[in-house]
């Protein structure tokens, strides 16, 4: 049980702790211009990914902890795996999809950037460059496309490294199994009687007589 509480522990401290951190930037009202504008569509969306990928690394905290519990006791289905490269693979595998969106965070901020000079460019034509007196609403389209640029990125790269950070958690969490899981067959293997050499062993031959068909003495 100390495995399992001590991992969902960790899981909740930090998340709770930088949830606390973004409340206290909300409460301060710097984060209300990630919240309107144009950016807001880049934030709701970057968003949605980000909470998407913390219930599944809720989820799996949970999991590989009732896991860990079980395994302790020599119980649970992953007990049954005898290689050590399937029980690798097995494990990583399910927590692999994490991987996938905290690089899809990234990638969501990197689009806003891409988004936030198109905004500009759409709206600058050539009449506005050469009239002066439009200088105004040209620096203004300018300051609104670098400004979902910049805050879509800056979105996009701090959730990454929230969900990389709970990816890291895990992926220690599913080491701890593994290796747990393969000392205690290790010790299973070592306690086993060894019966292979009485299976394996070859058969003796048969007297010359029998094999001819002749009784012996």
């Amino acid at each position: 049980m100390e495995e399992q509480w001590l991992l969902k522990a960790k899981f909740v401290a930090f998340n709770l702790t930088i949830s606390a951190f973004v409340f206290v930037l909300y409460a301060q009202g710097w984060l209300d211009r990630v919240l309107t504008g144009h950016i807001a569509v880049a934030t709701a969306i970057i968003g949605i990914v980000f909470v998407v990928g913390l219930v599944m690394s809720a989820y799996r905290v949970w999991k590989i902890g009732g896991e860990l519990d079980r395994a302790k006791l020599g119980g649970g289905r992953l007990m049954k795996v005898e290689s050590e490269r399937a029980l690798e693979i097995r494990l990583f595998s399910r927590i692999s999809h994490l991987q996938h969106i905290a690089n899809a965070l990234g990638m969501l901020g990197l689009i806003g950037t891409a988004w936030g000079f198109s905004l500009f460019a759409a709206n600058i034509t050539p009449d506005m460059v050469g009239n002066a007196a439009s200088a105004g609403a040209m620096v203004t389209t300018l300051a609104s496309g670098l400004g979902v640029a910049i805050y879509a990125t800056m979105l996009g790269g701090a959730l990454c490294l929230w969900t990389t950070c709970n990816l890291q958690l895990l992926r220690g969490a599913t080491a701890s199994l593994c290796a747990l899981i393969m000392d205690e067959a290790h010790a299973r293997s070592r306690l086993a009687p060894r019966t292979g050499a009485s299976e394996f062993a070859a058969p003796q031959a048969a007297p010359y007589g029998v094999l001819g068909g002749e009784a012996t003495s």
